[in-house]
This record gives structure tokens, sequence and C-alpha cells, in this order.
């Protein structure tokens, strides 16, 4: 069956009622694990960069290519992603500490 699928839907009010909860504390609660899931997605991937360079932030990153001991050219892409993806960690504990 395919997600989407009628016969595999359960109602939200339904969920919230088996769990005995509001569908307001059901829908918060899968948000925020929605939210930490996607935290650790990117958490992994920053951690996976960082190990490639043997560093422990993007600032330790730029100043290997400051002191040239990598090369701009061979770590543009993973630099960039690692800008991103620290960006995107920021907001998703933003929106963590939001909901507690």
């Amino acid at each position: 069956m395919k997600c989407g699928d009628p016969e595999m839907s359960v109602p939200l009010e339904k969920t919230a009622k088996i769990l005995r909860l509001s569908k307001e504390e059901l829908t918060e609660e899968g948000l925020k694990a929605y939210l930490r899931e996607k935290r650790r997605e990117i958490r992994a991937e920053i951690i996976s960069i960082y190990a490639k360079y043997k560093v422990f932030s993007l600032k330790e990153l730029d100043q290997k290519i400051s002191r040239g001991e990598l090369t701009e050219s061979d770590t543009f892409e993973d630099f960039t992603r690692l800008d991103y993806l620290e960006s995107e960690e920021d907001k998703l504990k933003k929106l963590m500490r939001s909901l507690k």
C-alpha cells in the first residue's frame, strides 16, 4: 500500500484518543519528534564533515584553510554545506526551545 492510502491512514483524533492525549498535545509531540529527528540527521552530516577534515567546528575548518593546511578549492563544497547545516541546526534548536 502507498503512503497516504486511506486504508493506512489513522485520523489524528483517533490516535489522540488511543494515546489519551488532546489533538493539540499529539500535534505538539509529533512536531517535537520531527524536529529532533531532523536535528539528528543534520548533526550526523555535520559530524561526518568534521571527521573528514579532523576539525570540531566550521571556524576550525576555516582556520586550516587560511593556514594553507587545506585548499579552498578542495574544501569549498563541504565548507559551504557545513555553513548551511550549522545554520539549519541553529534554526531547529531555536524552534525546539520555543516548544518547551
